[in-house]
């Protein structure tokens, strides 16, 4: 029954997408749909309450709202930025003989949307559509720190910090310490955080409006990244802030590392952080 609901407001939306400016009637949909009108009215009613769709007060005929635009743009967005990023991904392997993912974060958590795996016979266990709490990774901590105070206060309150390994973070004065850290470092760190033997290192992306639309990462081994958490941090700095440049961002004004155009590869020792 669920699915059926589903499927015949999805039909209406996808006709009112076709309609012009004016919009249509309840009795037109219903016809256009092959259902009744008072099926069609409740379903309009539920679609209105949701934000996907308003009524006309004057002409009583129905339109869609730009809800349904911005999840395009959205996905739009995320779909631009797997593309842009690869290359970037596969450069930053290569450069650091790691493996490189790149995450995006929704609600609380971030999940990884590409992944480049390293040749090393010793690595992480990763994949591709995976799901980690934001503060327990680096991806997460380094989108966290890229949002605007309010929004990062939003954050906190919904995290329950749930232990992954001895090392997690519990509180969230601890967290918030954390990203302050980040903030003033530049990247990110879960150092045996989020897998007992784990490291990663990651920087966030930020689009054209200036907000982080994901992050960029280097993990592996704890042994093996240890003694170089600076060393990656700058590269997947460089490498975030090429994503970013790609997607039309004004690198310049959403981060420090120093950047100077499609090649930059390293921002140097005297990197700064995320101007906040």
């Amino acid at each position: 029954m669920v699915t059926r609901t589903l499927n015949r407001g999805l039909n209406i939306l996808e006709k009112l997408a076709t309609t012009d400016e004016l919009g249509l009637g309840a009795s037109a949909i219903a016809e256009e749909v092959g259902l009744d009108k008072a099926t069609v009215t409740r379903l309009l009613r539920t679609l209105i309450e949701a934000g996907y769709v308003r009524q006309d007060s004057v002409t009583r005929r129905y339109r869609m709202t730009g809800k349904i635009v911005r999840l395009a743009q959205g996905a739009a967005t995320s779909l631009d930025l797997q593309r842009i990023a690869r290359p970037h991904l596969k450069a930053l392997r290569d450069r650091l003989g790691e493996t490189a993912h790149l995450g995006v974060m929704e609600d609380q958590t971030v999940y990884y949307v590409d992944k480049i795996e390293a040749d090393n016979s010793i690595q992480l266990v990763s994949a591709v559509g995976q799901a980690m709490p934001l503060y327990s990774t680096a991806l997460g901590k380094a989108i966290i720190a890229a949002l605007p105070e309010d929004e990062r206060e939003a954050k906190y309150t919904g995290m329950d910090f749930v232990p992954r390994t001895d090392r997690t973070i519990r509180t969230v004065a601890e967290f918030r310490e954390e990203i302050q850290r980040t903030q003033v470092r530049g990247y990110a760190i879960d150092d045996c955080e989020n897998e007992p033997l784990g490291t990663c290192v990651a920087a966030a992306i930020f689009g054209p409006d200036g907000r982080p639309v994901g992050a960029i990462s280097a993990s592996g081994p704890h042994f093996r990244l240890q003694q170089h958490l600076d060393q990656f941090g700058r590269q997947v700095m460089a490498t975030a802030a090429q994503v970013a440049w790609e997607l039309g961002a004004d690198t310049l004004k959403v981060a420090a590392p120093a950047f100077d155009g499609p090649n930059a590869v390293d921002p140097g020792p005297d990197h700064g952080g995320l101007i906040r």
